[in-house]
């Protein structure tokens, strides 16, 4: 009797996700005999617990911090945005081994095309991590000129700031270095940190932003209306969901390992279940 086909979701503290819940639910709508499910693993054991992700054949994974990057160096290639950013959400195993790809570019563009917000000139994004590097990709796609990065870490920031204006050099993007702030304007600030949720305060550079009313991305799900959310929603900015963007890459990730067009309803609902989110 064949054993159904495993996926993983791999990461630091992976305990707590809704996604498992979200893929299960997609893969029972679509009657594939496959199952979903979360793998906590600290980074000093990233390479023994990929040998035996490759030795027990999962079929393909999600990946989420703090491994979007480290990932790569055990892959046996990258595709498209993954390769051009350098960090990875979503693998496959096809019959030369593991694939990486990004899709967390297309759970940030998935939100703004459903608002029709393809006109995005100027933006900020706060971390420099996984999730930043996929919105810079993104905002590349829609034609955005000019991002600027906010970080706690000078250095690490600029580390990014070169590799992303390699990747892109059509845009600017700059490190916000002025303590006072700017008086300048950005259209979208994108939360691409842990700032706002689990007790970890917003920079102040943050909230001064809030003023000039951007649209405000928060890739953060849990809790669903974070500290900046609030104080955004309060201000009377338009806001983008950090659930939102975890919906849409893993519509993008089940139809890269299926070929099938993802069943957005069924993983919508599980997906607000698991979080508390009113469908209405």
């Amino acid at each position: 009797m064949a054993m159904p086909d495993r996926y993983v979701l791999l990461g630091g503290n992976v305990s707590n996700s809704p996604t498992p819940q979200m893929m299960n639910a997609a893969m029972m709508e679509l009657g594939l005999d496959a199952t979903y499910e979360p793998s906590s693993v600290q980074a000093p054991e990233l390479r023994k617990a990929f040998a035996a992700i490759r030795e027990s054949g999962v079929k393909g994974a999600n990946v989420t911090i703090p491994h979007k990057s480290s990932i790569i160096r055990f892959l046996d290639s990258l595709e498209g945005a993954a390769a051009e950013i350098g960090a990875v959400n979503t693998l496959q195993r096809d019959a030369d081994g593991y694939v990486g790809y990004n899709t967390d570019v297309d759970g940030i563009l998935g939100p703004i095309a459903e608002r029709n917000l393809a006109a995005i000139r100027r933006a900020v994004v706060v971390g420099t991590g996984g999730a930043a590097r996929a919105f810079c990709k993104a905002m590349s796609t829609i034609g955005c000129a000019e991002i600027t990065v906010l970080s706690r870490e000078p250095a690490r920031a600029r580390g990014f700031i070169e590799s992303m204006r390699a990747a892109f050099p059509s845009m600017s993007i700059e490190f916000d270095s002025d303590e006072e702030g700017r008086p300048w304007a950005p259209e979208m600030l994108f939360n691409a940190s842990p700032a706002g949720a689990r007790g970890i305060p917003l920079e102040t550079r943050v909230s001064m932003l809030l003023a000039a009313r951007p649209i405000v991305f928060d890739a953060v799900y849990a809790p669903v209306e974070t500290d900046l959310i609030r104080r955004a929603r309060r201000l009377g900015c338009q806001v983008i969901y950090g659930h939102e963007m975890l919906l849409h890459q893993g519509l993008r990730s089940l139809e890269l390992w299926t070929g099938r067009s993802a069943p957005l309803e069924a993983m919508k609902s599980s997906l607000f279940r698991s979080l508390g989110v009113s469908a209405d």
